[in-house]
């Protein structure tokens, strides 16, 4: 995909799943992994819902405020083009071992024997009771 387009799916990427503690990188590295993995078609799929991002407001969609796109993906929401973004930027985004300490995971545990002998209760937010109130 060209530079435009690249851009482009990675503004919206951040878009779908705004999390501003999340580095730049990590949303283009989600947008390379499509790039990579995209057959013809898709690639032709994605340009097109580029160009349809872009004509919400006649300007390129990496041009607006955060507020305009927001609008401009309602617009094509449910799209074909739309809906394979969505999949696979939470698919690409949330398997990224190098995101999950942002959110607290520490990776599989089943080849380190379970979470059960490896801190399942070492979440701050839980009493040491471990009751959580109703």
């Amino acid at each position: 995909m060209d530079d435009h387009a690249t851009k482009t799916l990675v503004a919206m990427a951040r878009q779908l799943y705004p999390h501003d503690f999340l580095a730049h990188a990590h949303y283009a590295r989600v947008v390379e992994i499509i790039d990579r993995e995209a057959a013809p078609e898709r690639k032709a799929l994605l340009c097109a819902g580029v160009t349809a991002l872009d004509g919400v407001f006649d300007r390129p969609f990496v041009d607006l405020s955060e507020e305009a796109q927001v609008e401009a993906l309602k617009k094509v929401e449910g799209s074909p083009f739309f809906e394979d973004m969505r999949a696979a930027t939470v698919r690409h985004l949330y398997s990224n071992p190098d995101v999950w300490a942002h959110f607290g995971y520490q990776g599989p545990s089943a080849h380190l024997g379970g979470y059960i002998k490896r801190g399942f209760d070492d979440i701050p937010w839980i009493p040491d009771d471990g009751k959580i109130d109703e």
